[in-house]
């Protein structure tokens, strides 16, 4: 059965900030650098915020959605382009406030955070591409060009429908602002 991205992608984030939470415990209980504590504290954070905006996204009614005649995976292609979207636009926040800091303290922070939202990003481009980058891999090294050309615009076709969505989402949400 087919999974949502962002369903694999939350349970993904899920496992980090447990694995963060005990590594916080630990650096407590040999008194660590209290920075790096800290640290990982604020990446916590980052990563729930994270999760929040998945399941905000997640939370929706689908049945209204699904009366406009939009296919199960059209909407998984929506949602998913639509935290993408807001996780982008967070990075260029960061990247903005990056530039205007002056504060050594406030630019680790900034830097932490922008490097747990590319990380999240990261991630799910795999999810979202990984399977056939391995297919593609898999027919080159059998020198099964024609099965890795036909995969390659698969993908191809995929990022255009992709970018269509995002454009839509676009003219909604300047709509909804208007």
């Amino acid at each position: 059965m087919h999974k949502h991205k962002l369903i694999e992608l939350q349970k993904i984030i899920k496992e980090k900030i447990g694995s963060l939470r005990e590594e916080v415990e630990i650096a407590t209980n040999v008194k660590l650098n209290p920075l790096y504590i800290a640290d990982r504290h604020d990446e916590i954070e980052f990563l729930l915020w994270t999760t929040r905006i998945i399941q905000s996204i997640l939370n929706r009614d689908y049945d209204e959605r699904q009366q406009l005649g939009a296919p199960n995976k059209r909407l998984e292609m929506m949602d998913t382009i639509e935290f993408e979207n807001t996780l982008q636009e967070r990075v260029e926040e960061l990247k903005l406030k990056l530039k205007e800091s002056n504060n050594l303290r406030e630019t680790d922070i900034l830097i932490n955070e922008f490097d747990s939202l590319e990380s999240i990003l990261g991630r799910l481009c795999d999810l979202k591409y990984g399977a056939e980058t391995q297919k593609i891999e898999v027919a080159n090294a059998n020198n099964d060009f024609k099965q890795s050309i036909r995969l390659r615009k698969q993908i191809i076709k995929i990022q255009d429908i992709e970018d269509e969505i995002s454009a839509q989402c676009s003219n909604t949400k300047l709509r909804w602002t208007s």
